[in-house]
């Protein structure tokens, strides 16, 4: 195999759709496989997943032999935001965890490694082995994980690390308030360079010495972000297994996480490649959050919508780091919202990043 991705398979819980089986680790190895990786999965999932699960890995061409079956309810993720309106800050009852012997890896050139709930897979030693002197990728994720950071993650015997995360997970990583410290910060120790995930506005590579590469967002139809950032993590894995240069294979990863957010499906689809090349025809735009952070805006709305309605807009974008309440100096820019549709909170936040992404983007 030339990439070994380690990492959840869950069940995921989307309000107003049905249970649809996911996990970091799950839609990163098929998503990897997709994109033409020879792919192998390490992970768990309860027994009563176990069958759908393998039908879905061997479909995609994903190697199993990593993955074990636990007694035991499968981890579930609840969230009420597909959308990404605001943080999804997704709920999660932690299913069965290994307790005993784990299978042992096969060496990888290439090792995704997704921080996951319940389970140490670091702390475990687990990829030890299947790492010694490969590219480790590694995917801090959210407060669930058990993984504590990247400083856990440097103790893999890798020869070289590279740190994903979204700009929260990269707060919490460093330390630091806003996107431009948070920036100066990396990369961090005992890895050569950084992903932030920033959302709607792209991604911000950064390179040792601080050197940076932003990649800009395509502008799709939203029907779900969920598992965006594991999709582009998988094909960013899958492109460096296959030889391809580090920001290149993130340049492709950030158009298969724009077809993936479009594409309303439960996996990752066969025909993603083809899909992200069509997204990859439109502009990539990058808006830099560092600047958004460093405004105030004023947004300008017809007076029929509700307090309620302001107050999600609102918080929405104070999410994407575009801040509403204002302080003393800050440059105040308007948007005018006046006109929205039927849906005024997700008209509202569309509306507001079509404004940015067209007065202070920057195509890429």
């Amino acid at each position: 195999m030339s990439l070994l991705v380690c990492g959840g398979i869950f069940v995921e819980e989307l309000e107003g759709r049905p249970l649809r089986l996911g996990g970091s680790g799950f839609t990163a190895a098929i998503s990897a496989a997709r994109y033409g990786a020879r792919v192998s999965l390490a992970g768990w999932v309860g027994a009563g997943q176990a069958e759908a699960a393998f039908a879905r890995l061997d479909e995609a061409g994903v190697d199993r032999v990593g993955v074990v079956v636990l007694d035991g309810a499968t981890t579930r993720y609840r969230i009420a935001d597909p959308e990404d309106l605001a943080s999804p800050m997704p709920g999660v009852a932690v299913g069965a965890t290994p307790t005993g012997a784990v299978p042992a890896l096969p060496w990888s050139p290439v090792v995704m490694c997704f921080g996951t709930p319940g389970y140490d897979v670091i702390g475990a030693r687990w990829l030890d082995r299947a790492a010694e002197g490969s590219a480790l990728l590694f995917d801090r994720q959210g407060s669930q994980s058990m993984v504590l950071g990247a400083r856990m993650a440097a103790t893999v015997p890798a020869t070289l690390r590279i740190l994903l995360g979204n700009v929260f997970e990269m707060r919490t990583e460093t330390n630091e308030p806003g996107l431009a410290r948070i920036t100066g910060a990396l990369p961090v120790a005992g890895f050569s360079a950084a992903f932030v995930k920033a959302g709607v506005w792209g991604v911000l590579g950064v390179g040792e010495g601080g050197a940076e590469r932003p990649l800009g967002a395509y502008d799709v139809r939203v029907r779900s972000t969920i598992g965006s950032g594991d999709v582009f993590a998988g094909v960013l894995a899958g492109s460096l297994s296959r030889g391809v240069d580090v920001f290149n294979a993130a340049r492709e990863a950030v158009a298969a996480a724009g077809a993936w957010i479009a594409s309303g499906a439960d996996v990752p689809p066969v025909d993603l490649p083809a899909r992200a090349a069509q997204v990859a025809e439109g502009p990539a735009v990058w808006v830099d959050r560092r600047q958004l952070e460093d405004l105030r805006f004023e947004l300008v709305l017809d007076e029929g919508v509700s307090s309620r309605d302001r107050e999600r807009i609102g918080r929405a974008l104070r999410y994407l780091g575009m801040e509403t309440l204002f302080r003393p100096g800050a440059s105040v820019r308007h948007i005018d919202l006046r006109g929205l549709g039927k849906d005024v909170v997700r008209d509202g936040v569309t509306r507001a990043v079509a404004w940015a992404r067209g007065e202070l983007g920057e195509r890429t």
